[in-house]
């Protein structure tokens, strides 16, 4: 799939450009920021300025996916050990939620894990300044990633502005996450459809009963809601569990953890199944929260053996399963980490890298290739996902599966198996039938592969 990667490479080099980040893809006189609330993505720009290709992207992409190993590795070397750092560091990289985010395409979402992971590890170490500043970027990343700016920042006041856990610390805590929901849906409902050319959000249809169109109620919401959230009920617990389970479980050790749960209830509220499971990039920050959450819970436990081997009289040693599975996991946590992370990469597309198609291309997607290769820069062309990509990177791009192309494309170009085709006898007939009043002609042809490139003439 490149449908992601194409969008977002067109946006990119619009920035790259000094223009808006105009996405033909998504519909024609579509700015993305329309879409989603992502201004972060004019980082890009000036590497893409030199290397307007969308590889450019995939490796930004693995910079920031890799760069939280750096901050829960070096947590945990300091406060948890040497060799368990390495290990959490190591099962970090390997694991299911990255390694789906990096597989799938190009998104936005990448540029969240490292300020997650070093604002995390920060607040772990007692630094609540860099806690703070580290929190702030999500703020331009996506609109319910800057729900969690301000849940971060009544962490820290909590932790340092009481002398003990209170009902005003609870109250603290409980105003971040009002004003966290409040800035979400500020960019939801003002900013973004500021840029839409519609003036609306274009993704309440999947909240269900959420949509503003329904006007639903606020005694319906109470009782559709709960019910879009047990949909599917079997896919989310396998998610939460498959979240929790490369942590090997420490994770609930922390407070932390809480973190995960905004992101996880989005996606579980959503009446799109595609959400629920452990596909493509919507776990990777759960995943991060998660690490840091463990790396936290092991140093609390550690913490509180180091405070009771001090004073053995004021701490008497409970005889209780739940002090047995700690001491398991203080020894052995880190351990356990990794030896899930590997077994799970059995499961994920890391083991696409043993196989042999992962390495050579196939006939088809050389045909693809010269198909390209076949069509000039700074010109509009429409066509099928698997071009989009490397197109966007120098043309204005359309894909061929929208239906609001109000004018004709210089270019058309399209495999048959992903254009659609209608059963016209001909691949002129189709391209035809889709411009009627215009004249194409054929300038490339693969007949083995059925891939084609059309210019227009008239």
């Amino acid at each position: 799939m490149s449908w992601d990667l194409g969008i977002f490479t067109e946006a990119v080099r619009g920035y790259a450009h000094f223009q808006a980040p105009m996405v033909g893809i998504r519909g024609q006189e579509m700015n993305l920021l329309g879409d989603h609330w992502h201004p972060i993505l004019m980082l890009l720009a000036p590497f893409f300025r030199v290397f307007p290709s969308p590889v450019t992207l995939l490796v930004a992409q693995s910079v920031l996916l890799a760069l939280p190993a750096v901050p829960l590795t070096r947590t945990a070397m300091d406060l948890v050990g040497r060799y368990q750092g390495y290990a959490i560091g190591i099962a970090y990289g390997l694991s299911w939620g990255v390694v789906q985010a990096a597989n799938f395409d190009f998104h936005e979402v990448s540029f969240a894990v490292p300020p997650i992971a070093f604002s995390l590890c920060a607040y772990i170490r007692g630094e609540y300044r860099k806690t703070i500043l580290w929190a702030l970027p999500l703020l331009f990343v996506k609109e319910d990633l800057a729900l969690l700016v301000p849940i971060i920042i009544a962490m820290v006041i909590a932790r340092t502005g009481f002398p003990r856990r209170t009902v005003v610390q609870a109250g603290v805590l409980a105003c971040g996450v009002a004003l966290g929901a409040l800035t979400t849906s500020f960019l939801v409902k003002i900013v973004i459809p500021r840029f839409n050319p519609n003036g609306v959000y274009e993704y309440w249809n999947e909240g269900g009963c959420l949509d503003p169109k329904l006007h639903s109620g606020v005694g319906k919401l109470l009782t559709c809601v709960p019910q879009q959230f047990v949909n599917g009920l079997g896919d989310k617990e396998s998610t939460v569990l498959m979240t929790l389970l490369p942590v090997a479980f420490i994770a609930l050790r922390s407070p932390l953890a809480l973190l995960a749960v905004p992101a996880l209830v989005a996606r579980f509220v959503n009446v799109m199944p595609s959400y629920w499971g452990t596909n493509f990039h919507y776990s990777v920050v759960p995943m991060v929260v998660v690490f840091a959450a463990a790396i936290h819970g092991l140093v609390l436990m550690k913490e509180s053996r180091e405070r009771e081997a001090a004073h053995p009289s004021r701490f008497p040693e409970p005889k209780s399963w739940l002090r047995t599975i700690g001491d398991a996991q203080v020894k052995h946590g880190a351990v356990a980490m990794l030896a899930v992370a590997a077994a799970l990469t059995q499961s994920f597309p890391l083991q696409d890298l043993l196989h042999h198609q992962t390495w050579y291309p196939s006939p088809r997607a050389k045909a693809i290739k010269r198909a390209e290769a076949a069509i000039p820069s700074n010109v509009t062309v429409e066509t099928t996902v698997e071009m989009l990509p490397a197109l966007a990177a120098r043309d204005e791009t359309l894909w061929i599966g929208n239906a609001n192309i109000v004018v004709p494309p210089d270019y058309v170009a399209f495999d048959i198996d992903r254009a659609g085709w209608g059963g016209q006898a001909t691949a002129q007939d189709f391209v035809v039938a889709r411009h009627p009043g215009y004249s194409y002609q054929e300038v490339f042809a693969d007949t083995a592969d059925n891939v084609f490139v059309f210019k227009r003439t008239g």
